[in-house]
């Protein structure tokens, strides 16, 4: 089965009888579907599709509401949200994509007021994939370069 999006045809689930080449194209069109979907357009039903029940995010289980959680919190602070896909790798059951995501400041972040600036981060996700889905994710981007862009990084409280 597969959707119509603007960046061309993206499976919708799991691929039947592929080879190695194709699980691992399958599982780049599948990141690039939650870029699309979740972060660019906010449609956050599309994680029921793409993340396993169990989906594991920084060694936590989370299921799909975590990446609903993240698109949602990130969203709310910088609207006009973009996210490029720059590159992408997959070996096995994983794939990394490269990416830059694009945003106005206009809602508090961190404990800082909304600035109107634009900002952009870069970024790089790696997910284990299995059963069609993603199960676990590696992120990581370039916090600190994002609120430079918003504030003085002294006085922004990280938890971690």
């Amino acid at each position: 089965m597969t959707a119509r999006t603007p960046a061309g045809t993206v499976p919708t689930g799991a691929p039947a009888g592929t080879a190695a080449a194709g699980e691992q194209e399958y599982g780049k069109a599948l990141a690039r579907r939650w870029f699309e979907e979740g972060w660019n357009r906010g449609n956050l039903q599309a994680a029921h599709e793409i993340f396993a029940p169990g989906f594991v995010l920084r060694g936590k289980e989370v299921g799909p509401a975590g990446p609903q959680r993240s698109v949602q919190a990130i969203r709310s602070a910088f609207s006009d949200l973009q996210v490029a896909v720059h590159l992408q790798i997959a070996e096995g059951d994983l794939v990394a994509t490269r990416y830059t995501a694009t945003g106005r400041h206009t809602s508090p972040y961190r404990g800082v007021p909304p600035t109107g600036t634009v900002v952009s981060v870069c970024g790089v996700q790696i997910w284990r994939l299995a059963g069609g889905r993603a199960v676990e994710d590696w992120n990581s981007f370039d916090e600190w370069g994002l609120v430079s862009q918003i504030g003085d990084i002294r006085a922004i409280p990280f938890t971690g």
